[in-house]
């Protein structure tokens, strides 16, 4: 089948997640929505986080995708109360059983935005998982905005990288999982402070698991390598060269749209 595998994200971070699919995936064809004028969605209302990813999901849908991986984490924590026609994957589902298998110990840490945090789907997730775990989060309502649109500035990603990570790493946590889709992005640099850490990117598994399901269900593309990989953006373009250079994403087409009126 070869309709496209469509991504949802609040902004580049989900590139990431278009990194694992053409890796895992590479016959897939992608069409990815970053919804970066609103981003970070961690600091919006429950209601307005359901709102936004409502109408890029339409979006997707209208493009005809066959599935949608929800990269971002906050999107993720209001899965259940999400409306498409398509299946949807969860980054949090999947980041929590890599997590559970992968960790040394029965102790891992956990960085996201405020918003998925509060929500506490990564703790309930677990808690199902294997209930013996004890995890120990904490939120960053800054680091992706940084990470989004001002990574030329060094001083001030390092200090908010200690800032979010420190008071875990405290706790002798060896297992972090990376719970915004913003942060793989920024993996060489938190490696470099923290090497001992192990670091857990959700959108690996999930894109496993996204496979699985699509040959299953014989909708996996069999022809050799995507036609194409597209990127919308809600914001400024130029946003996406650095993350794009940076992830050396191959890509056909990105461009601009507005999701909402008055955009």
């Amino acid at each position: 089948m070869q309709r496209a595998i469509g991504v949802l994200d609040s902004g580049v971070g989900g590139l990431t997640a278009v990194k694992q699919i053409q890796k895992i995936l590479p016959n897939e064809n992608i069409i990815y929505f970053g919804d970066s004028l609103r981003m970070p969605y961690g600091n919006r209302t429950y209601e307005e986080i359901r709102e936004y990813a409502n109408k890029i999901i339409k979006f997707l849908e209208y493009k005809n995708v066959k599935a949608i991986a929800i990269a971002c984490n906050t999107v993720s924590s209001q899965i259940e109360s999400l409306k498409a026609t398509v299946p949807l994957f969860s980054i949090v589902k999947y980041g929590c059983m890599q997590a559970a298998e992968e960790a040394e110990d029965k102790k891992i840490g956990l960085i996201a935005t405020v918003a998925t945090v509060k929500s506490g789907v990564y703790d309930y997730t677990m808690e199902k998982i294997n209930p013996d775990i004890e995890l120990i989060s904490n939120d960053s309502s800054r680091l992706p905005k940084v990470i989004n649109s001002q990574m030329e500035n060094i001083l001030l990603l390092y200090e908010l990288i200690k800032e979010c990570i420190d008071p875990i790493y405290k706790q002798n946590v060896k297992t972090l999982i990376l719970g915004c889709s913003h942060f793989p992005i920024i993996e060489n640099e938190i490696k470099s402070m923290y090497p001992s850490l192990k670091l857990i990117d959700p959108a690996e598994r999930q894109v496993k698991e996204l496979k699985k399901y699509l040959i299953r269900n014989n909708m996996d593309n069999k022809k050799e390598n995507g036609k194409f990989t597209h990127l919308y953006t809600t914001a400024d373009m130029l946003e996406y060269v650095a993350s794009i250079k940076r992830l050396d994403l191959k890509f056909t087409k990105l461009e601009e749209v507005k999701l909402m009126p008055g955009d």
